[in-house]
């Protein structure tokens, strides 16, 4: 067990003050500022110090990742061998916490199901609804605008920019779902808002029980957290601790916006604290981020008094298309990289979709012969179950890097945490789980056995199915694990897959890393390659004032993954989808960033 006051010790002086507020607290923390270690330490000290033992602490992540990462280091503080914690995402907190305790309370209002509908259920439905209203849309395009439909109408803001279709496809999508008994993950949160804004009772009650809730990311969790923070703010009965970076706001498409963070911070009773050291980055990639954030408006980060290292960024021009972004990136770029003697497992290379340039870069790698490790592998999805179950295999098989070690209590944990959101056990069970994963780990000796024999099995054991598809947080899961299973069948992708070849698929050490933008959230790089750039692809649609703010916060969060090295890869020319190339000019991003350079400012 490690001891508080050790943690405590390592912060600097605004990471302290944040964890001994005693109010209402929101926390601007810029790349690199060690807002998950104030986070965790705020934790500990309010279960240790503050938070009496006959009430708890709830702890709201963006994703399944950082409750595993926040999970893993409450670990060492020996806080997690408690059910007065609640850790986990939005929809399992609203789920959890609120709906299965409280929603009998919203009977009196019609019919009210907890029956969730995955995303293979729900998507069809949506684009059923809107065929009924209109031409067919693609779902790439329909489910955002919904999305954010839903969001300004749950939280009574102008929904004036939408139009009447978006409404009757809503109206229809939400009876379609109402016929089945379904609710859908934009439910459950919307439901848990209607719930805490009529009943007061439900309001007073999740306050006894967590006097203090933490939320992580709040930048990302959008407008109905927001509300739902609103009102426990205004019940007096609960504090609110809300880490986030308005600048790092990327997933617009899901309803969140910069202006919900904002809005708590500029509240009389909320303290504001602003972490500025950035411990990840030097002082010459720290300007050049905040530059290309808000060339007027720059940030006034720096780099850890302790840095040494100023950082480095190097430019690299291509005469032809985006597409030969590829070539230029594999013969030069990266031999950059591996001459500053950079790993090739810290060094990542960021994308913004698949399609020509994504299928070049694949191709060229190949041929070059550097392996890679892709996070959206097209033979199945990565889901947080299926790369659980790769590195339960790779675990079981000792295959595990050892740059990346894989322990029985972090596969256990992750385990547990699926069976107790689906409510398969008590919140206090912590040795069904063990017991479960010692037996299954008995069948995994064999590394040429089949994974199409072996996986029945596994879930059969493991309950896995049956646990998918009663929790909230993994129910695009159930999706995951069954397109897994159907590429085992005959004519499959992975049908002559062993159980070695699954669960080798999940190392990463020796390899470099493809994702895409979105998915650098939260990561760190030694070095990282951003491609693309060119104006109108990166960014994307520059003349609407709202879209080019948010593609600037998506290439600063690119950007600020780097710890030593960023590697710019632009041109002037692109091909659009009808085919048609157009010269547009180098993105915009790259001229500020120099121009940061050479001037400072």
């Amino acid at each position: 067990m490690v001891d508080l006051s050790s943690w405590f010790d390592k912060l600097n002086e605004e990471q302290r003050r944040a964890v001994l507020t005693s109010g209402h607290t929101a926390v601007l923390a810029g790349p690199g500022s060690g807002k998950t270690a104030t986070l965790v330490t705020k934790a500990g000290y309010l279960l240790s110090e503050k938070i009496p033992a006959t009430r708890g602490l709830a702890c709201i992540t963006f994703n399944n990742e950082a409750a595993d990462e926040f999970r893993s280091r409450l670990q060492a503080l020996d806080v997690l061998r408690t059910s007065r914690i609640f850790l986990g995402t939005l929809h399992s907190f609203c789920l959890n916490c609120v709906l299965r305790p409280f929603s009998h309370l919203l009977q009196d209002s019609g019919p009210f199901s907890l029956d969730i509908g995955a995303e293979d259920v729900t998507s069809p439905l949506l684009v059923q609804a809107a065929n009924q209203v209109g031409p067919d849309v693609p779902l790439w395009d329909l489910q955002p605008r919904i999305t954010k439909l839903r969001s300004r109408i749950a939280c009574r803001e102008d929904a004036s920019g939408f139009g009447d279709d978006d409404r009757k496809t809503l109206k229809i999508y939400l009876d379609y779902l109402r016929a089945q008994g379904l609710i859908d993950f934009e439910g459950i949160v919307e439901s848990t808002l209607a719930l805490l804004r009529t009943k007061s009772s439900a309001l007073n009650l999740l306050s006894a029980r967590f006097p203090w809730i933490l939320v992580d990311e709040y930048q990302d969790l959008g407008g109905p957290l927001h509300q739902i923070v609103e009102l426990l703010l205004g019940s007096g009965l609960c504090r609110i601790f809300a880490v986030g970076d308005p600048d790092q706001s990327i997933y617009d498409f899901t309803g969140a916006d910069p202006k919900y963070l904002l809005s708590l911070a500029a509240r009389e009773d909320v303290e504001t604290i602003r972490l500025r050291f950035n411990y990840r980055s030097g002082g010459r990639l720290i300007a050049a981020s905040q530059a290309a954030l808000a060339p007027s408006q720059p940030r006034d980060y720096q780099p850890a008094p302790s840095s040494k290292e100023e950082g480095e960024i190097l430019f690299f021009k291509s005469d032809g298309l985006v597409e030969d972004h590829a070539a230029l990136i594999v013969d030069q770029a990266l031999p950059e990289a591996t001459a500053r003697r950079i790993p090739l497992d810290e060094i990542a290379i960021f994308y913004k979709r698949k399609g020509l340039f994504f299928d070049k870069l694949q191709e060229r790698l190949a041929l070059a012969k550097v392996p890679y490790f892709l996070e959206k592998d097209a033979r199945f999805r990565r889901s947080r179950v299926v790369k659980w179950l790769q590195r339960l295999i790779s675990f079981g098989l000792q295959l595990s890097d050892d740059k990346f070690p894989i322990t029985f209590s972090d596969l256990a944990d992750t385990y547990r945490t699926v069976l107790l959101d689906a409510g398969h056990i008590a919140a206090d069970d912590a040795l069904e789980p063990r017991v479960r994963l010692l037996t299954v780990l008995e069948m995994i000796v064999d590394p040429s056995a089949s994974l199409r024999e072996m996986l029945p099995h596994l879930d059969s054991e493991l309950g896995l199915s049956d646990a998918l598809h009663n929790a909230p947080d993994l129910n695009g899961d159930i999706q995951a694990l069954t397109e897994l299973q159907a590429a085992l069948k005959p004519g499959g992708a992975l049908f002559e897959f062993t159980v070695a070849e699954f669960g080798g698929a999940a190392k990463k050490t020796g390899k470099l890393v493809l994702a895409t933008d979105h998915s650098s959230k939260g990561r760190q790089f030694d070095a990282v390659v951003i491609p693309e750039l060119v104006e109108q692809v990166f960014p994307a649609a520059p003349w609407v004032v709202e879209r080019l703010r948010q593609e600037r916060r998506l290439f600063y969060v690119a950007f600020t993954r780097a710890k030593k090295l960023v590697l710019l890869v632009s041109g002037e020319s692109y091909r659009k989808a009808n085919r048609q190339i157009v010269k547009t000019g180098e993105s915009r991003f790259v001229a500020e960033i120099k121009q940061r350079l050479k001037t400072g400012v």
